[in-house]
């Protein structure tokens, strides 16, 4: 007589397996890539900066030669004149400069890490969009110009390093800026603007949006355009929530929703609901102070990831083109 052992699962084991079966959600967070089809990119990084702020003053005509050549970008052609000259070396020997200048070398003693995943993303992005020429990247000290810390210029990417130093660097208080936008300015956040500076400069299509689901989904096109070139990038960093600020709407999502529907808020076309719904501030009006702001992208965002899982056959360049900005919403079919 054969014996056969049943072993008995434990009830708390059963019922965990079941609870995570239930809550599997089938949309793809980014489109499918075939990885093998990658074409890898080895990315340098020119660093204008800490050539510059490297500079013996005492010598300084004959070093600014030096690095004459593959700075040009920044130094021009001509550097006999002294008329171009004088300002550089004013520049070079200011002290609040200076102070950046080795802040920005002791927060980036080297950039290999972003090296490695802007090379990863330019190669994603070739993926997607065969057509795209990876770019040279130079980095700079900006004076803190944090309006436009990333630059684009046909083939050429400019990043101020000192842009992004992290939260707590005492110079960001200088700007008046507020806290929420402080905390984005830091090493995690280079490559995320540096990729969304591509897509509005390259492949974002300016459709008419006149009412707010109109502008939730064309950010989250934007948002979905980061899934597909910058997956290894948890979702927080993405649409720049705290870990505080992703949890609650993340547990309030159906409430938010029930919102907008309730009091018909989708197809308004009211300025100041848009506002509310999608500028960036310390929270979202009417709702608790522990709300991000920016809800309306967020949920945009998992309107079209929830299309795109329903349409696998659409490409990632066909879903940025695509003006039926209602379609999107009514084939996702989504609702928290």
């Amino acid at each position: 007589m054969t014996m056969v052992k049943y072993f008995k699962i434990p009830a708390t084991l059963l019922l965990l397996v079941l609870v995570l079966a239930s809550c599997q959600d089938s949309t793809r967070k980014g489109p499918e890539i075939d990885t093998s089809k990658l074409q890898k990119t080895e990315l340098g990084i020119h660093r204008y900066g800490e050539a510059l702020f490297s500079i013996d003053t005492t010598n300084f005509t004959n070093e600014v030669t030096d690095i004459h050549e593959e700075f040009k970008l920044f130094l021009g052609n001509d550097i006999s004149n002294p008329s171009t000259l004088l300002p550089l070396y004013n520049y070079v020997v200011d002290t609040h400069l200076i102070s950046i200048a080795v802040k920005t070398m002791e927060v980036y003693p080297s950039l290999t890490n972003l090296e490695t995943q802007l090379g990863d993303a330019f190669s994603r992005n070739k993926y997607f969009f065969p057509d795209f020429q990876i770019p040279e990247v130079y980095s700079y000290i900006s004076n803190l110009y944090y309006e436009k810390p990333i630059i684009i210029n046909n083939s050429i990417i400019i990043i101020a390093l000192d842009v992004y130093l992290g939260g707590d660097y005492t110079n960001y208080r200088t700007l008046g800026l507020p806290y929420y936008i402080v905390r984005r300015m830091t090493p995690d956040n280079i490559a995320i603007d540096v990729m969304k500076e591509i897509y509005n400069t390259e492949y974002s299509v300016q459709h008419r949006q006149k009412t707010l689901i109109d502008k939730m989904i064309a950010s989250g096109k934007e948002l979905y355009y980061l899934d597909a070139v910058l997956p290894q990038v948890p979702d927080s960093l993405k649409i720049g929530y705290s870990a505080a600020k992703m949890k609650w709407i993340e547990s309030n999502a159906e409430n938010v929703w029930a919102f907008l529907v309730n009091n018909k808020l989708f197809y308004s076309a009211d300025f100041k609901i848009h506002s509310n719904f999608m500028k960036d501030a310390p929270f979202t009006t009417g709702f608790s102070n522990d709300s991000p702001s920016r809800i309306g992208q967020w949920l945009g965002w998992q309107i079209v990831r929830k299309y795109m899982s329903k349409h696998p056959e659409e490409s990632l360049s066909s879903l940025i083109k695509e003006n039926d900005f209602q379609k999107i919403f009514n084939e996702s079919g989504y609702k928290p």
